[in-house]
């Protein structure tokens, strides 16, 4: 029974009614400036940034994200004055998007994850795991999850993908010892981001290598290693600091997952398949130096093999792919809508006016000063799932300057991945922190943001010492 009393509910009630007012009043006042810089006709320089901060705003009153998503599309499209033609257009072009690509390899990782229930397989590793590791507590249930996306993340080079199969395998644990979704969301978005930083062939690991010239042990040494470091750490302590201030739990029908099948020869057989060709998989493309877009054929190839292994036929293996992959549907329409309002932002002039605006700032400035506005530069300028092109640019604009100022190589490479990759993190939020938050089943952005801010605090106290003792 709750114990709530009708006075302390009055305030709750007139609070969840206000905030739908102001959300409404700040997508009005969002639309106005669009509509006052587009009769105006000129670039909108940083006023463009407008539509990423509504997306925000809306996001913290608790607007649903695809919601939010749309009205930051339809503010950016009335400021760039782009009708509902080249708007069609643009979302056609967006299907083929890199953040387009993230969310369907998110929907074929919960088509995995389906399969690995219907066949038993994730029961059976799960035991598997839990027999010889012994994962009956709290504290050895998140180690294992850290490492495992660590591990899962750097070998596919994809945060999405790699985290989308490690998902519904670790949810059980997590929900069967007590953790709580924003937790086990922190611990993937943690980890995994340490796993793009450190894999061998993630693309901002080969850019950045490319524009240092350094070889991947080098880059380890004096880029990868320490940030990821600093990341996963801090990760792992605002995991158990979320886990004591949140109330969501998992249900029980997510803890029971790991009991729903009985322990059959072909379940043991569907979880041997589903570790050898995953790892297999995993192998080649490492050796291949594959992109992100090999995970969707490998979650693709494991799904069928799973399947096949643990006795289901075509057909039924395509149905479970249908239910796994309809749960995340709303994170693709979310991926789907955010390229379409990049690129309208992008042609505001937004993201040059920044730039812009600093690099006078930047070539005056010593190198501690230098390398740290470099890194802040990467907070400002946050396009998810463009940290690839975000180093390209970068390196252009700043690489002669950094070489004046004598930055060395390894030094540079610091700066690049700060720059590239700790904005995923935060300040605001973005497509791949609400995707680990749908893998995780989480339903608290507020949470997710602050285990953001402490990770890139955190990494910002290390960029400051690095590059002063460096420098």
């Amino acid at each position: 029974m709750s114990t709530t009393t009708p006075v302390e509910e009055a305030p709750r009630e007139e609070r969840s009614r206000r905030l739908p007012m102001i959300a409404t009043g700040a997508f009005a006042v969002a639309l106005l400036i669009g509509i006052v810089i587009a009769v105006g006709g000129a670039k909108a320089g940083l006023w463009g940034l407008i539509p990423i901060f509504l997306y925000a705003v809306l996001a913290l009153l608790g607007v649903d994200v695809v919601l939010a998503t749309a009205g930051a599309l339809i503010v950016a499209a009335v400021m760039t004055r782009t009708g509902p033609i080249p708007l069609g257009a643009q979302m056609a072009t967006s299907l083929g998007s890199l953040v387009a690509v993230i969310g369907v390899i998110i929907l074929l990782g919960s088509a995995l994850g389906q399969v690995t229930q219907e066949t038993g397989a994730a029961q059976a590793l799960i035991r598997f795991v839990m027999g010889r590791i012994g994962l009956n507590t709290r504290t050895r249930v998140q180690l294992g999850i850290m490492v495992s996306s660590l591990i899962i993340v750097g070998a596919l080079g994809t945060l999405a993908g790699g985290n989308a199969i490690l998902a519904p395998i670790i949810i059980p644990i997590a929900a069967r010892t007590g953790w709580r979704p924003p937790a086990v969301a922190a611990m993937l978005h943690a980890a995994g981001a340490a796993g793009l930083m450190t894999g061998p062939f993630t693309p901002p690991v080969v850019t950045i290598m490319a524009a240092t010239r350094l070889g991947y042990g080098a880059y380890l040494l004096h880029a990868g290693l320490p940030v990821a470091a600093m990341t996963i750490v801090t990760g792992f302590f605002m995991a158990r600091w979320i886990q004591r201030h949140t109330d969501q739990e998992y249900t029980a029908a997510d803890a029971a997952d790991t009991t729903a099948g009985t322990d059959t020869r072909q379940a043991r057989r569907a979880a041997l398949v589903l570790a050898v060709v995953l790892l297999a998989l995993a192998v080649y493309g490492i050796a291949e130096k594959a992109t992100y877009s090999y995970a969707v054929v490998v979650m693709i190839v494991t799904a069928v093999a799973t399947g096949l292994a643990g006795g289901l036929a075509p057909k039924r293996i395509l149905d479970a792919m249908y239910v796994g992959a309809a749960r995340l549907i709303w994170l693709f329409l979310l991926f789907w809508m955010l390229d379409p309002m990049l690129t309208l932002i992008g042609e505001t002039g937004a993201f040059n006016a920044v730039f812009t605006d600093l690099k006078p700032v930047l070539s005056h400035a010593g190198p501690w000063v230098f390398l740290m506005l470099i890194v802040f530069l990467g907070y400002l300028h946050a396009v998810p799932g463009a940290a690839v092109a975000q180093v390209v640019l970068v390196n252009k604009l700043f690489g002669p300057v950094a070489a004046a100022l004598g930055v060395a190589p390894g030094v540079w490479a610091v700066a690049l991945l700060g720059t590239s990759q700790i904005d995923q993190l935060g300040p605001l939020p973005g497509a791949d922190m609400i995707g680990q938050m749908g893998l995780a089943r989480s339903s608290s952005l507020r949470l997710m943001l602050f285990n953001g801010w402490a990770i890139i605090i955190t990494n910002t106290a290390l960029f400051a010492v690095l590059f002063l003792a460096l420098t």
